[in-house]
């Protein structure tokens, strides 16, 4: 039987995986010509604004299978708050929503400790969170001192 603590490694791989799109797009915006790197820019807050998505609907989903009754309507706020989080950068694009979007990544890091904490998330669950939401960060911060440097 697999010990419940450990890591899944397609977790581990997929979730390394999905941060190339944010690191492409960032080396567009630093390296790409004006059109690409704006182009980059756009395609970078997007996906990053995907990703924060995502991590709010895997709370939705932790939520619902094992929070207790009384924390149900809690957690499904909290939940839906990157997604919100996410569409108003996106409405509003521009360097500053991107980091926005960066310490959103570091702020989801409270509670995917407190759902691991609470029993919520799985025991693994921070070893694949931390270095994720740590990297999106970096990168989105990088995309948006990219965008105020070059100038769009």
């Amino acid at each position: 039987m697999r010990d419940p603590s450990l890591l899944p490694r397609p977790a581990l791989l997929l979730g390394g995986l999905g941060l190339l799109p944010t690191l492409l797009a960032t080396g567009l915006v630093w390296f790409g010509a004006r059109e690409q790197a704006a182009v980059g820019f756009s395609l970078g807050a997007i996906y990053g604004a995907m990703i924060l998505s995502f991590l709010g609907g895997a709370w939705w989903g932790l939520a619902v299978s094992k929070a207790e009754p009384e924390r149900l309507a809690g957690l499904l706020a909290i939940a839906v708050t990157p997604s919100l989080v996410a569409w108003l950068a996106i409405f509003a694009l521009s360097a500053q929503t991107v980091a926005v979007l960066a310490a959103s990544f570091l702020g989801a890091l409270m509670i995917d400790r407190r759902l691991t904490i609470d029993g919520i998330a799985p025991v693994w669950w921070m070893r694949l969170r931390i270095p994720l939401s740590t990297a999106m960060a970096l990168l989105h911060l990088l995309l948006a001192l990219g965008a105020m440097i070059r100038g769009y």
